[in-house]
């Protein structure tokens, strides 16, 4: 055999070898193309639905409706707190100010220590229009959703309030929230 013929085949080994391990990668990186397209792959579906405060307020159920958010929230500070209101923004909110609402003119929420409440935000900016409903008892204007394009939305919440035995210092709380898109 000579040298000429020798090199040829190693050559044409090579080539083998490289279309086939090329057609290979071009199979998985179509897989994984159809896959993402498709939803699988999204990192919204592979998260929970989450809702975290401090240490002092737990979060122990949330909800987003087409027109309204709704947080369970139990104080676990060891002191009672007066709540005076709650806001959300989230981009997936109209105008960068979100769902908002502030119950200072309804009275504020007495929250013992260990107890539940639920607050309903409302309302699409901080106006006269805006209302709070804790426990579900008031009247409800509705937040101004948009489409953001997403499965689950990231939703940052601020409890405004104060320690029960000194109400003259008030206090901000923020909070996350992760969920489905109404």
């Amino acid at each position: 055999m000579s040298a000429s013929c020798i090199k040829a085949n190693r050559g044409q080994a090579a080539m083998e070898f490289l279309m086939t391990y090329g057609w290979a990668i071009l199979v998985v990186l179509v897989v994984i193309g159809a896959l993402s397209y498709f939803g699988v792959l999204s990192p919204a579906t592979l998260l929970p639905e989450k809702c975290t405060f401090p240490v002092s307020v737990s979060c122990t159920d949330h909800s987003v409706s087409t027109n309204t958010i709704t947080l369970r929230l139990q104080n676990g500070a060891g002191r009672d707190m007066v709540v005076y209101g709650a806001s959300a923004t989230s981009e997936a909110l109209r105008g960068g100010l979100g769902c908002n609402c502030n119950n200072t003119a309804q009275g504020s929420v007495t929250l013992r220590n260990g107890a539940t409440s639920t607050f309903t935000l409302t309302g699409s900016s901080v106006s006269a229009g805006a209302t709070c409903d804790p426990d579900g008892a008031g009247a409800q204007t509705s937040c101004d959703f948009v489409d953001s394009g997403r499965d689950k939305n990231r939703y940052n919440i601020t409890i405004l309030y104060a320690w029960l035995d000194s109400t003259t210092v008030k206090h901000a709380l923020p909070g996350e929230m992760l969920a489905r898109r109404p």
